[in-house]
């Protein structure tokens, strides 16, 4: 079955079509969960809630401050889905609602953060802050609740490459050996405590080794994802500098085998999550 329902940031309305059950690794079905997702209303969080709502049966307790990017998803009661997703709005640095929605919830996916890299060097603090101090209420509470946590973190954890500390007449520069990076092998490489621009990255890596602390300590069940430049509609951006100012963000690629970088829809990468 087709379903359609109206977006507010496209033109045409958006098809959706209900998928026949998904399966487990074992080929059974998978049974109906209720899912808390934080940061619902961003660009990652509007497309897995889309996802969710027309091709799984499951429950999502839509979390965030803004709903702009989800509203489409809302209203109105008639939506094949509803009753199926509910929209919260609040803040996770102060809200005591946040660990009874977690409690309610079988899975919760943490997508909230400041990933812009503009704020990496002129908020330092906040992003600090958002990427780890905010983000210790969620992962104590899914430990305390027993509750599976995905967690969303990024591809700056890594650093930098061996490869960019090679001369620039290196024959290893070629080597993948030197700038492909390896989950459990890969060396970690920030630059200076004054380049502010890591502070995103060091927030990152520190909540990932706290959350792998508390399943090796307590047992937490998680996932921890690392996203390569995602793209796609309803993405961040600054209007007049990443794009015009009409809302069509920009993506410039460089095809000079100078630089390496991969981009992936993100329609396509959710479908592995």
């Amino acid at each position: 079955m087709c379903f359609a329902a109206a977006s507010e940031d496209r033109k045409t309305p958006v098809s959706f079509e209900m998928a026949a059950s998904r399966m487990d690794l074992d080929g059974r079905p998978i049974k109906p969960i209720t899912i808390c997702m934080i940061g619902a209303g961003g660009f990652i969080g509007s497309h897995l809630c889309e996802k969710l709502m027309s091709e799984t049966p499951h429950k999502v307790l839509a979390l965030d401050v803004y709903n702009d990017k989800i509203k489409h998803l809302l209203e109105p009661d008639s939506l094949p889905w509803a009753g199926r997703i509910q929209f919260h709005r609040l803040n996770i640095k102060h809200d005591s609602r946040l660990e009874g929605l977690i409690k309610m919830a079988d899975l919760t996916i943490n997508l909230a953060a400041i990933c812009t890299p503009a704020d990496y060097n002129t908020r330092p603090l906040d992003t600090i802050y958002s990427n780890f101090i905010d983000a210790l209420p969620v992962v104590k509470y899914c430990s305390e609740n027993n509750k599976r946590l995905i967690h969303f973190s990024t591809c700056e954890v890594y650093g930098k490459t061996i490869q960019s500390f090679l001369p620039k007449d290196s024959p290893l520069r070629q080597d993948p050996a030197y700038y492909v990076l390896k989950e459990d092998v890969s060396p970690c490489i920030f630059g200076s405590i004054e380049k502010q621009r890591w502070s995103y990255a060091c927030a990152k890596q520190l909540i990932e080794r706290l959350i792998y602390a508390e399943g090796a300590e307590n047992g937490l069940e998680f996932t921890i994802v690392r996203p390569f430049n995602w793209i796609g509609p309803r993405m961040d951006f600054i209007p007049g500098i990443d794009g015009p100012s009409e809302g069509v963000p920009r993506v410039l690629a460089c095809f000079s085998n100078v630089c390496r970088t991969c981009f992936t829809v993100v329609e396509n990468i959710l479908e592995a999550i």
